[in-house]
This record gives C-alpha cells, structure tokens and sequence, in this order.
C-alpha cells in the first residue's frame, strides 16, 4: 500500500511520526509532503523521517492562503499519481480533498478542531472518513467516526512515549523542583483570524504571579519583547515534551501544548475563547483542563485558577490519578489506524 501524508504544522509531524514508522515497519510505502511552518520539517528531521517540500509558508492572509490552496493542491496531485497513492491521510485539509477526488482515492483524516471551517467544509464533502474525539462538537455525518482517542495520544501515549527526568538540566532544573510551563500562540493560523491572545502588559503580570510558585519556562511563537527573554526557553523538539511532563501547571492560550500536558498527568489552563469539544471531554469526563472563555476577565480568571490549583500540595499526584482513567479508556490510535487502513484501502 502506498500512502500519502501531507503535514503543515509542527503538530502534525509529532501527531504522525509513530503513523509513519509503523506503517513502514509493516512494509507500506510513505510518501511524506511537507509546507513549512514553524520549523515543523525539523521535527521530522528529527525523527528521521524522509519528506517532499511543496511549500515554504502557509501563507498569512485569506488570499495569500487562498493561492497557496490552490498550488498546493496541485503538488498534493501531482505527488499523488506520480507515488501511485492508494490513499491520502492526515489532517483535514482542501488540498488532501481536493487531490484525493480527483486522484479517485480515499481521504481519511482525523480532525479534533471545530474551526477550520473552510478545511472541513472540503473534507467533509470529500473525504472517504473524518475520525474525530467522543465529544466533537459538530456532526459531520456519515464521514463522521468518533474514535476514543485525542490527537496527543498518537506520539505520547505510553506504549510510546517515556519521558526522562534528565531533560531537565536543559532549563536548569533537576527533578522535584516546581515550575509552570507558559505557552502564547501567534494567532496567525486560518482558524485564528478575529481573536486575539494576552496583550503583552497582560503576559507579564500573568508570569510575575506564576513566580510566586516557582520557575516560569515560556514557549512563544510570537516575537516578544526582551524583558520577556530569561523566561524563553530553546530546546530539541524531541526534549520539550520530556520537560513539560514535569510541570506542575500548564497556562496558555496553545491549546495543543495544554492537551499534551493533559496526556501526561499535568492540569492546564486553556485561556482563549477558541474552546473546542475535545476540551469539553478532557475538562468535565477527566477534569485535567481549565477552559476559561471570558475574554473580559480572561486574565483575572486565569491567576484566580491557577492560585487554586497550585496551592494544593498534592496537585502532581492528583494529575497522574486522573491520567490514569484517560488510559484506560483510551486506545493505541496508531495500531488502530494502521489495522483501519489495511482493512479499507484495497
């Protein structure tokens, strides 16, 4: 079987890579296409996966991304008859969609986000399957398979993932030592247009309250201004996962990086309005997220939870129990996928 992949977020290159290896291990092809964003191609580089460029940007406005929709789809083509692919999996997106009907090939993807409405728009009329999470918010009808799983779970679920405690001399601590782990997202992706994040006055006074309880690591997309520098931390892809899974606390506004900390028994704080259904499931079925929607207080609410939760004494503990009934009630979604394909694709 020969499949084709197509990745444009450093998310979706975690989300695949066990995908990827395991589908080869089994003796499949995969042809692996790559639109650079966020230095996701170093991610695969990282785990070694091969892969074709066919873009360096996902574009910035509606009509730059429109355009970058368009020769996108035809290099998605072009790669898919020249691989003979027998079917085109990822992401929901216009280019797998499109590419795979006119290839006359199954699109199968998994979507855990209510607002790519333009992206489900075009798979939901195309698409042979859309796997999403138990609770997705949006009924896309008989495309539609509710699968138990979160998207975190491809590359970090145990059968995978191990984190070491060792990972943390990269930002100066050792095991034991209390931190919160704070991430601020761009707001330049297609889904983000017409919200907004922390002003930067706001960033602040969250970290200087977050201080009060120990160290403070910062990821950002975002440029930010120097005073915001000691707080940044730079390490390997392969290493920040390792050295989030010992935070006490997530807080941010990147709901990806709260989720994987969900995943491995670390409590978040989702501040943005942009909720979604999975959030829903891991806020009230396993009550390791916080989703706090209230643009006007936003910041207010989130030093007010983050208190609570970091003034108990045994929040890790806590974590962890909870991780433990997410497991048992979720499946290995890569043996899963990889077994879904061979059954289907003919």
């Amino acid at each position: 079987m020969n499949v084709l992949i197509s990745i444009s977020h450093p998310a979706w290159a975690h989300q695949f890579n066990n995908i990827i290896k395991l589908l080869k291990k089994r003796g499949h092809n995969v042809i692996v296409l790559v639109i650079k964003k966020d230095r996701n191609w170093e991610i695969l580089d990282e785990y070694g996966i091969e892969y074709i460029v066919i873009g360096n940007t996902t574009g910035k406005g509606k009509l730059d991304k429109a355009f970058i929709v368009l020769t996108s789809t035809l290099k998605h083509l072009y790669y898919g008859i020249k691989y003979k692919a027998d079917v085109y999996i990822g992401r929901p997106s216009p280019m797998m969609a499109i590419a795979s009907f006119l290839h006359r090939k199954k699109n199968i993807a998994y979507c855990d986000t209510e607002r790519s409405v333009e992206s489900l728009w075009f798979s939901k009329k195309l698409s042979y399957k859309i796997l999403t999470p138990m609770l997705y918010r949006k009924n896309l009808g008989k495309v539609q398979m509710r699968v138990e799983t979160f998207k975190e779970l491809f590359y970090l679920h145990p059968n995978y993932f191990k984190p070491n405690p060792k990972d943390l001399k990269l930002v100066g601590l050792k095991e034991g030592e209390k931190f919160t782990f704070l991430r601020f997202v761009a707001w330049n992706a297609s889904h983000d247009l017409g919200y907004k994040g922390f002003s930067n006055e706001d960033k602040m006074k969250l970290i200087k309250h977050l201080e009060k309880y120990g160290k403070v690591l910062l990821s950002s997309e975002e440029e930010l201004p120097k005073e915001f520098d000691k707080y940044k931390i730079k390490v390997p892809h392969k290493k920040l996962h390792s050295i989030m899974s010992f935070a006490q606390l997530f807080v941010g506004d990147g709901l990806t990086m709260a989720f994987e900390c969900n995943v491995m028994g670390v409590h978040a704080i989702f501040s943005s309005e942009l909720t979604s259904g999975a959030g829903d499931e891991m806020e009230k079925v396993y009550e390791l997220l916080y989703q706090i929607d209230d643009r006007e207080n936003m910041l207010e609410k989130t030093i007010k939870k983050s208190k609570e939760l970091l003034e108990k004494k045994d929040l890790r503990e806590l974590g962890h129990k909870k991780l433990k009934k997410l497991l048992e009630d979720k499946i290995d979604i890569n043996e899963w996928w990889v077994d879904y394909l061979e059954k289907e694709v003919k």
